[in-house]
């Protein structure tokens, strides 16, 4: 628990340090969410601007148009996998909404255990694929859920403050416009560097 708040602290004095850079990148990724095609890299690039925060690198604007033309195509496998998974799990409660009984009711709660895990391997995918040398996306699911078995605790706190987060920004709306996604990408990147170096969580995060 104190790990978690410590990231939490962490992720927004980083924030706060570069607010009005990141409050423009956060602005563009929502812009680019409504093309779709352009969806999955913006979240993918967010990350790696994340990252090079973390890192204490100096961000500039045109590093975000890099990360999104470096990570276009392996966002885009990812974000299929999202697509159909997610859409699965949303056409189950809504196909199934009216249908009663015990059964239904623990297939529900199967389902809502199962969107609820796929959240917390996704806030974590990019920053252990970012930090490994062999970006494979089936060594990134991987690592990502070994981290949820390893540090269950953490990652479960973790998805928890974010999924508060997404809802207070959804309905209060400024949130989500001007700083969410660089919020949950700075979450993510400083978990995994934590993990990945627990004695030491200034260090750079990379995988053998």
């Amino acid at each position: 628990m104190t790990c978690a708040f410590s990231i939490i602290g962490r992720a927004f004095r980083l924030w706060w340090r570069e607010f009005m850079l990141l409050i423009f990148f956060n602005l563009l990724w929502l812009a680019l969410q409504i093309p779709i095609v352009t969806g999955p890299p913006a979240t993918a690039a967010m990350y790696a601007i994340a990252r090079q925060l973390a890192d204490g690198e100096l961000i500039e604007p045109r590093h975000g148009l890099q990360a999104l033309r470096r990570m276009f195509a392996p966002a885009w496998v990812w974000g299929a996998i999202n697509l159909l998974i997610v859409g699965v799990l949303v056409g189950n409660f809504w196909l199934y909404q009216s249908a009663t009984g015990r059964l239904w009711t623990g297939l529900r709660l199967v389902w809502g255990v199962i969107a609820l895990g796929w959240f917390a391997v996704n806030l974590f995918y990019w920053p252990f694929w970012l930090a490994q040398e062999q970006h494979s996306l089936q060594l990134t699911f991987r690592n990502s859920f070994l981290f949820l078995a390893k540090r269950p605790g953490l990652a479960l706190t973790l998805m928890l403050i974010s999924a508060l987060l997404i809802v207070v920004s959804v309905l209060t709306t400024l949130p989500l416009a001007a700083a969410l996604m660089a919020w949950l990408a700075l979450i993510g990147v400083l978990a995994v560097e934590e993990a990945l170096h627990p004695y030491n969580e200034h260090d750079t995060a990379s995988a053998n």
